[in-house]
C-alpha cells in the first residue's frame, strides 16, 4: 500500500513579539507564552472630516457675527434719526453779558415826569410823536402761511413753537409732517433749520403751531408728547 503524500511546503514562519518563539503567520496566540502574535490592523481615522466640520462651523460663526453687527448698526442709526435734536433757547452770553434771557418784557414803561409832553406857548399840551412798539411774538401767532397740507414760517415771524421731529432727510421729514397733519388740529409745517439762528444747522424741523410764551409752549409740548414722544418747546427767530 502506497504511503499518503505529505505536504513538504514549509509554512511561513514568524516570531512572537514577547518571547521570540516561532509561530505560523496568521497565528493569533503564541503557544509558548500566550501573548498575541497577530493584531488586527485598524486604519487610522481620516483627519479631513474633522477639519472640514471645523471650517464649516467657523464660517457659520463668522456669518452670524456679521449679521448681528449689521442689525445693531441699523437699529442705532434709526434711533439717532428718530431722536429730535433738543436745543436750548438761551443764546451764549458774550463778554458784555448780553443775551442773558430770550424772553424780554415788551410792556412799555410808564412815562415819568421827564417824559410828560411839553406845553406850548398857548398852554396846550403838544402831541407826542408816535413810537413804533416792538413786535410781540404772541401777536404773530397766526402769521403762519399755509402751503398745501402744511404751513411755512414767515421771515418776520418770531415766537415759540413745539418741535415734533428733527431729521436730515427732507422727503422723510415732509412725509412725517403730512401724516401728523392728517390726525392733528394744530398747524403743522416743515422749516429748514439753517434759516433760523435759534435752531441747529443742517436739519429739517417739523413744528406744530405758534405760542405767545414759553408757558403755553410747554403745555402744548406736554399735550403733543402723548402722540409724539420727545416733543419739546422751542423759540424760532431768524
Amino acid at each position: 500500500m502506497a504511503d499518503a503524500p505529505t505536504d513538504t511546503r514549509a509554512r511561513a514562519q514568524t516570531a512572537c513579539p514577547t518571547c521570540a518563539a516561532p509561530a505560523d503567520r496568521g497565528q493569533l496566540v503564541c503557544l509558548e507564552c500566550g501573548s498575541r502574535v497577530a493584531l488586527t490592523y485598524r486604519r487610522p481615522p481620516s483627519w479631513k472630516i474633522p477639519v472640514a466640520i471645523s471650517a464649516v462651523l467657523l464660517l457659520l460663526a463668522g456669518a452670524g457675527a456679521v449679521l448681528a453687527y449689521q442689525a445693531i448698526s441699523g437699529e442705532a442709526e434709526r434711533e439717532v434719526a428718530a431722536t429730535p435734536a433738543k436745543v436750548s433757547d438761551q443764546p451764549p452770553n458774550d463778554e458784555t453779558g448780553a443775551g442773558d434771557s430770550e424772553e424780554k418784557s415788551l410792556i412799555p414803561e410808564r412815562p415819568g415826569e421827564e417824559d410828560r409832553p411839553e406845553t406850548s406857548a398857548t398852554g396846550e399840551a403838544e402831541e407826542p410823536e408816535p413810537t413804533t412798539p416792538k413786535p410781540d411774538p404772541g401777536a404773530k401767532r397766526d402769521g403762519l402761511v399755509k402751503d398745501g397740507p402744511l404751513y411755512t414760517w414767515p421771515r418776520d415771524l418770531e415766537g415759540f413753537t413745539v418741535v415734533l421731529l428733527s431729521n436730515e432727510d427732507r422727503p422723510s421729514t415732509v412725509a412725517f409732517a403730512e401724516s401728523a397733519a392728517e390726525t392733528r388740529s394744530e398747524r403743522i409745517g416743515v422749516i429748514r433749520s439753517n434759516d433760523f439762528e435759534t435752531l441747529p444747522t443742517d436739519f429739517f424741523v417739523v413744528f406744530a403751531g405758534t405760542y405767545p410764551d414759553r408757558a403755553e409752549a410747554d403745555a402744548a409740548a406736554t399735550r403733543l408728547g402723548r402722540s409724539f414722544p420727545g416733543a419739546f418747546p422751542q423759540i424760532v427767530r431768524r
